[in-house]
C-alpha cells in the first residue's frame, strides 16, 4: 500500500468522525452561550416587575433601585439596550456573543492565530504518521513517543525556561514558532530529497549493532528507526511542535491579553474558530495533495501550506499586538500585575514536585498521551487499517 493510499484512508475515516463531531461541539456550544446570557430575567428585572408605582408618585419619581454589582437599575437598562442594539437578536447573542467593533476585532485576530496553529498541527500531525508507519511500522511509534519525544519535550522545555528569563515576550513567540516552520521548510526542501544519501541502509544498520538477521524485539524496531532517522527526526519535531503551538504560543498570549469577563465569551468561540482547521486541511490534503504523482510532490504541497501557516501566525501575532497597543484594549489586569520572579528550570521542577496534586496530574497526563493513546490507540489503528 502506497503512503498516499494510507494517507487517503486516514482522511476519509477523519472526515466522518470530524463531521459529527463538529455538530455536536457546536450545538454545545449553542446550548451554553444560552444558558450563558439567554433572555433570563436577572434580580433587577424581577423587581421592576413586581414594583406598582403609587398613585400619587409617578414612575419618573421612583427612586432607582441599586444593582446587586453597583450601580442603579436605570443603568442596568441603559446597559441592556446598548446591549441589544449591538449585539442584535437572541440568536445572535447565542452564536456570537461578541460585540463592538473593537471586540470583534480583537477576537477574529487572536482566534485567527489558534486557526493556523491547528492548521499546520494537523498537517504536520497526519504527515508524520504516515511516514513512520510506512517506513518503520506501527510500532514504532511508542517507542519514538517515549524515548524520543519525552526527551525532546523536555530539552525544549528546559530551553524555553532559559530563553524565557532573557527575552521579552514577543521576542520569545517568535523565537519559540519560526525555527519549527523554518526545519518543516528544511525537511522539505533538503532532507528529505537526500534521504537516501544521508541514512544508513538497513542493512548496514545491522551489521554496524551486531544484529542477527532474524533478530525480535526492541533491537528491530531501532534498527528501523536509525535507518530511517529523517522521518524519525520530523515526527520528534511535529510531536513537540503539537504540543507548544497550542499550549504555549497560543494560549500564554491569549491569556494574557483576554480579560476574564470577555473569556466566558471569547474562549467557547476559538475552539469552535479552530474546529474549522482541520476541515480545511482535510479537504486540501483529499482535494490537492493526494492528487500528486508519488509521495515527494504531495510532501511539496502539504508544505507549501503549512509553510503559509507559519507566516499568517506571526503576521496575526504582529498584527493582534499592534492593535492592542494601538487601542490600549490590554485589561487593567494585565497592565497592574505584578512582576513575579521568575524561576529557573531547576526551582520550577522542586516547585511542582512539592505539590502532591500537580504529581498526580503530570501521572496522568503522562500515562494517558504517552502509554495509553501512543500504545493502546494509535498502534492498534495503523496495524488494522495500513
Amino acid at each position: 500500500m502506497t503512503v498516499i493510499h494510507i494517507n487517503n484512508r486516514k482522511k476519509k475515516l477523519n472526515r466522518k468522525f470530524t463531521s459529527i463531531r463538529g455538530s455536536i461541539f457546536l450545538l454545545s456550544i449553542i446550548a451554553m452561550q444560552v444558558a450563558a446570557e439567554g433572555n433570563f430575567p436577572t434580580r433587577n428585572q424581577k423587581l421592576m416587575a413586581n414594583l406598582k408605582p403609587h398613585s400619587s408618585v409617578t414612575a419618573s419619581k421612583m427612586e432607582p433601585i441599586k444593582n446587586v454589582r453597583g450601580g442603579s437599575s436605570n443603568e442596568t437598562n441603559n446597559g441592556a439596550k446598548q446591549y441589544n442594539q449591538v449585539g442584535g437578536s437572541a440568536i445572535r447573542n447565542a452564536l456570537f456573543p461578541i460585540h463592538g467593533k473593537e471586540e470583534v476585532t480583537k477576537f477574529l485576530l487572536i482566534g485567527s492565530i489558534k486557526f493556523f496553529v491547528i492548521l499546520a498541527l494537523t498537517l504536520t500531525r497526519d504527515n508524520k504518521d504516515t511516514m513512520v508507519v510506512t517506513e518503520c511500522g506501527a510500532e514504532a511509534i511508542a517507542f519514538l513517543k517515549i524515548y524520543g519525544v519525552l526527551p525532546a519535550a523536555t530539552l525544549f522545555i528546559a530551553l524555553y525556561s532559559k530563553m524565557a528569563t532573557l527575552l521579552e515576550k514577543k521576542t520569545l513567540f517568535y523565537a519559540t514558532c519560526i525555527p519549527f516552520f523554518v526545519f518543516f521548510f528544511i525537511f522539505d526542501a533538503i532532507i528529505y530529497p537526500n534521504r537516501h544519501s544521508i541514512q544508513p541502509s538497513l542493512a548496514t544498520v545491522h551489521s554496524m549493532f551486531r544484529m542477527q538477521s532474524d533478530a525480535k524485539g526492541a533491537s528491530v524496531i531501532f534498527a528501523k528507526l536509525f535507518a530511517n532517522w529523517t522521518s524519525a527526526l520530523f515526527y520528534v519535531v511535529a510531536e513537540v511542535y503539537s504540543s507548544v503551538s497550542v499550549g504555549i504560543l497560543f494560549w500564554q498570549f491569549a491569556n494574557d491579553v483576554v480579560s476574564v469577563q470577555q473569556a466566558k465569551r471569547f474562549y467557547p468561540l476559538f475552539a469552535q474558530m479552530s474546529g474549522l482547521a482541520p476541515i480545511l486541511a482535510g479537504q486540501y490534503v483529499v482535494r490537492y495533495a493526494s492528487q500528486a504523482d508519488n509521495f515527494e510532490e504531495s510532501l511539496h504541497r502539504l508544505t507549501r501550506m503549512v509553510t503559509f501557516a507559519g507566516v499568517m501566525i506571526c503576521s496575526f501575532y504582529k498584527w493582534a499586538n499592534d492593535f492592542l497597543e494601538r487601542n490600549n484594549t490590554v485589561t487593567r489586569e494585565v497592565q497592574t500585575k505584578k512582576k513575579k520572579a521568575k524561576m529557573t528550570m531547576a526551582e520550577s521542577t522542586r516547585f511542582l514536585a512539592s505539590s502532591e496534586y500537580l504529581r498526580l496530574i503530570a501521572a496522568l497526563v503522562l500515562g494517558y498521551g504517552k502509554i495509553c493513546r501512543a500504545t493502546l490507540v494509535q498502534c492498534t489503528f495503523f496495524d488494522r487499517f495500513c
